[in-house]
């Protein structure tokens, strides 16, 4: 029977062995490297004209490189007369193959780091249309993209001649004056002053979050309820004209007194063909077109008629002007923002990432497009025992009189930053930015802060956000430890495990000690 019982108690032992080893930390097999890839935007251009050359630049991890790492060369083949490449002027990081030849060019991309989601490649190149290019003709842009350690990647793209389309806006540029929930009309009219019928259109907006569409067609995009594009496809015959009335309304949490800005611009139907394929790849300057709306089709209203002509794909005259509208808000609506803190626990020699920022508790949205109005700043200050190494772009050192050093950007090492807000901050929102500090000394609970800066403020109370690094361990958790960390992670496990395996050792050592003595007397 005794032997029995030892034998159970081992097997049990080494389950728990098994089990809780299997826990442990093991070195991970080298990672694979990273697959880098590009996409290159095709383009519908009219003869003489032409258009800057935009590149995206992939990985499918975040890769850093050192500047300078990555080249492009451009190459057209298959292409007809009047395709070439233009040396652009300063900046210049891009160079004809030959002097004589405007069929290649050799990039150096400015993108430090590769992501998922894709970044411009800061490539300043053009690509052109002569004057003797012919309607109708393609011609394929070849990309090779060359990084050292990688092997390289090409792909293609396509520039179509289309014959060129000139429209008239009416009101260019307008002003109006409305306050937050008002309905805004703001009807725009173009002509045809070309000689071309326009075969199918599209109204892009670039407007700002203020600028709230009533009624949302399917005909339309839309992002936050804010118009990003409508097609038409309606034929615009050489000398007529057509109405387009957008039904808009200045959105109820609009920050008042304020100023914002919208637009309309137009291209073909081919044209925008090529920026949705772009776009969709996150490519930059463009915002997500957005999703279609739910309600009617949105038409362009005739106000006087014309001939008709033509069947070839077809671009915009870059004269072609669009809409600007510039809207003052009246009223009195602000918004109430509170900072946003952190905190981190780390051992010396550390980094530990700190998320700090603002939060929006309304009433009003804040837009950082709307120049007019003072930005709410985050300002930063470092706690003590720490060094900032890693600092957003977006935040520049101030100086011992508050005053910012927006020539150093991200520059590390400083005691206090202010940082920018980028983009829209609704109502209820929350926006940060990452601080990497190394921890230089340990010190229990050592403080920082995130402070709200914003001129016009509702509540004040809760500006100030603290910082901390390696806050205090609360009474009767660890206990004893004088401050110290508390361990985490598969340490802990491991330790535990460990401790379990002894535990169950000892009490089975004396069991078996103790059915000895018993079978003894």
């Amino acid at each position: 029977m005794r032997p029995s019982v030892l034998h159970r108690v081992l097997a049990v032992l080494a389950a728990l062995t098994f089990i809780f080893a299997g826990s442990m930390p093991v070195s991970a097999a080298p990672a694979a490297k990273a697959r880098v890839d590009l996409f290159v935007r095709s383009y519908t251009l009219a003869p003489g004209t032409g258009a800057f050359l935009y590149t995206q630049l992939f990985a499918d991890r975040r890769v850093s490189l050192p500047r300078g790492a990555i080249k492009i060369k451009y190459r057209f083949i298959n292409q007809g007369p009047g395709f070439h490449f233009t040396e652009p002027g300063t900046p210049n990081n891009c160079s004809y193959v030959q002097p004589d030849n405007n069929l290649e060019l050799d990039c150096a991309a400015d993108a430090p780091v590769l992501t998922p989601a894709g970044v411009d490649s800061g490539v300043y190149g053009w690509i052109s249309a002569g004057r003797d290019a012919v309607p109708g003709s393609t011609g394929t842009i070849t990309a090779t993209m060359t990084i050292k350690g990688y092997a390289p990647v090409t792909r293609t793209a396509k520039l179509r001649i289309g014959e060129a389309v000139a429209l008239s806006v009416d009101a260019v540029d307008r002003e109006v004056t409305s306050s937050p929930g008002r309905n805004l009309d703001l009807p725009v009219t173009i002509t045809n002053s070309g000689s071309v019928a326009a075969r199918g259109l599209v109204a892009l907006g670039n407007s700002q979050y203020a600028f709230e569409s009533r009624t949302q067609y399917r005909n339309c995009t839309y992002v936050d309820g804010v118009m990003r594009s409508c097609t038409f496809d309606q034929t615009i015959a050489p000398g007529a004209s057509y109405r387009l009335a957008l039904p808009l309304r200045v959105r109820a949490n609009t920050y008042a007194p304020s100023v914002q800005y919208g637009s309309t611009s137009w291209m073909t139907d081919e044209e925008f063909a090529d920026l949705k394929q772009y776009a969709a790849k996150g490519g930059v300057g463009y915002l997500p077109l957005g999703t279609p709306g739910r309600g009617g089709v949105l038409r362009l209203t005739e106000v006087a008629a014309a001939r008709a002509k033509a069947d070839l794909p077809q671009a915009l005259n870059p004269e072609s002007p669009g809409q600007h509208v510039k809207l003052t808000v009246t009223g009195k609506q602000i918004a109430d923002l509170a900072g946003v803190g952190d905190r981190a626990s780390g051992r010396k020699g550390a980094v530990v990432t700190v998320s700090v920022g603002l939060h929006n508790n309304g009433p009003a949205a804040i837009e950082h497009a709307t120049s007019e109005l003072k930005w709410p700043t985050t300002r930063v200050y470092i706690p003590k025992g720490t060094t900032a190494v890693r600092v957003p772009t977006s935040c520049s050192p101030m100086t011992e009189r508050a005053g910012i050093d927006e020539n150093r950007r991200g520059a590390p090492g400083e005691r206090r930053y202010s940082c920018e807000l980028n983009g829209l901050l609704k109502p209820g929102g929350t926006t940060t930015v990452d601080f990497g500090l190394r921890i230089d000394q340990v010190i229990t609970g050592a403080r920082g802060a995130a402070v709200s800066f914003s001129p016009d403020d509702l509540t004040k109370t809760n500006d100030s956000a603290p910082i901390v690094i390696n806050p205090a361990v609360a009474s009767g958790g660890q206990g004893g430890g004088g401050g110290g960390l508390p361990i985490t992670g598969p340490a802990v496990l491991s330790i535990g495990a460990i401790g379990l395996v002894l535990v169950i050792g000892g009490a089975t050592a004396f069991l078996m000690t103790r059915r000895r003595r018993t079978f003894r007397s």
